[in-house]
């Protein structure tokens, strides 16, 4: 039986209750937070360290060239095998770079800015491919894709061609090398390639750097072009 002079000190203790509750729920989330915040760093350290892995290799890959030219050294056929896993590991990475940006709740500088070194990367070895099929009997078809963003969340035709460029990349494996363009990303060289190829709004794609397919484009098209330039 509760008595009247009992009363407040069950208030008293409800409100202690309530008091606890709170901080408790306050704590959980808290924990949850700094959870959270370190998986995005773990994430996003593992990402750096891989791009950082690439500029390594193809700066490898450049000193094996110039030592192949001025020395008159056959090793094209070691690095076009170097060259293709190099690029085999940078596809691989998108899932990982698309899936951190879908799951990351913090640290939005810091990802742009991993974004910004993979789509780098990835121009670099298509400057790279470029430059080995002047030196070596190395002839893999190139496209360069823009397209809104890495994830093309806002653009159903680059959702598409990025569909049909990967049916493609999936019949002809390493004669078939597609690299991203994203034209949301603030950088100089995705402007300055937009700008060389007209490129106003995506989607749109190049291929083997002269041959330029604005909006979207099915594989059978896209696979004509090359067949009509190639003369196959």
């Amino acid at each position: 039986m509760i008595t009247a002079s009992s009363e407040p000190e069950m208030r008293e203790i409800n409100k202690y209750r309530y008091l606890f509750a709170g901080l408790l729920t306050v704590l959980v989330f808290s924990l949850g937070l700094l959870f959270s915040n370190f998986m995005d760093y773990q994430r996003s350290d593992q990402l750096e360290q891989e791009l950082n892995q690439d500029v390594v290799d193809l700066q490898s890959q450049n000193l094996q060239l110039n030592y192949l030219r001025s020395n008159q050294v056959n090793s094209c056929s070691t690095m076009e095998t170097g060259l293709n896993n190099m690029i085999e590991d940078y596809n691989m990475r998108l899932e990982k770079v698309q899936e951190y940006e879908q799951n990351t709740l913090a640290n939005s500088g810091r990802f742009n800015q991993i974004k910004r070194q993979y789509i780098i990367s990835g121009l670099r070895y298509w400057m790279f491919v470029g430059e080995l099929k002047d030196e070596c009997d190395y002839s893999p078809d190139t496209v360069l894709f823009f397209t809104e963003s890495l994830q093309a969340s806002n653009c159903e035709d680059c959702k598409r061609q990025g569909q049909q460029l990967s049916l493609l990349k999936q019949r002809y494996g390493e004669d078939f090398l597609v690299f991203s363009v994203p034209m949301s990303i603030d950088d100089g060289m995705v402007d300055v390639l937009a700008d060389q190829y007209n490129v106003t709004e995506p989607p749109a794609v190049v291929i083997n750097s002269d041959n330029v397919l604005h909006g979207y484009r099915s594989r059978n098209i896209i696979e004509q072009e090359i067949m009509n330039r190639t003369g196959e």
